[in-house]
């Protein structure tokens, strides 16, 4: 049996990601789905409680993916937290902070707040794994590691803007660029 709800969120997210949060409607969801706009209401009666869905989602899926990592190595955490883009960047579609970071300035107030969440959720965890990796001496970088977090996470944001412009190897290139730590 389908999950009607759980679908409207995952093309929801597919949306935003390749269109923008701007660039698609209800619509496009219920053409897909073959259902009334009224159903998708009946989930989300606001375009914004489906953008605040989507952004809880995509928290909750990475906390699930970066607590599987913790048994590895902090290296190869590094580089599954730095790989993890691939298969976006293969269907070229945008991380989800990229695809909504253009719009915040049309962005409800709760979605804004989710987003913000969204970050500090991610450059928590990468601030953490960087510290701990310098501590051991698995990395060697001369910055603190907050400041390192944001360059890795907008390296890694930029890079899938910029394959989306340039095309070729740009995300591989960047990619490993932020790999040589």
């Amino acid at each position: 049996m389908k999950d009607t709800r759980n679908e409207i969120v995952s093309i929801a997210d597919e949306l935003i990601r390749t269109k923008g949060y701007n660039a698609f409607s209800y619509s496009d969801i219920s053409t897909r789905l073959n259902i009334k706009n009224a159903s998708i209401h009946y989930h989300f009666p606001t375009k914004s409680d489906l953008g605040v869905e989507v952004i809880k989602e995509t928290i909750e899926q990475f906390k699930i993916v970066t607590d599987s990592w913790r048994k590895l190595t902090l290296d190869k955490q590094f580089k599954k937290f730095v790989t993890m883009h691939d298969k976006s960047n293969k269907k070229h579609w945008l991380c989800l902070m990229g695809a909504l970071s253009s719009s915040t300035d049309t962005l409800s107030p709760e979605m804004l707040k989710e987003l913000k969440k969204m970050g500090t959720v991610i450059l928590d965890y990468l601030t953490e794994l960087l510290r701990e990796g310098k501590e051991q001496k698995v990395f060697s970088y001369t910055s603190d590691p907050k400041t390192k977090a944001y360059l890795v996470q907008s390296s890694l944001l930029a890079s899938l803007l910029l394959d989306n412009v340039l095309g070729g190897d740009t995300y591989k290139i960047i990619q490993n660029g932020v790999l040589e730590i």
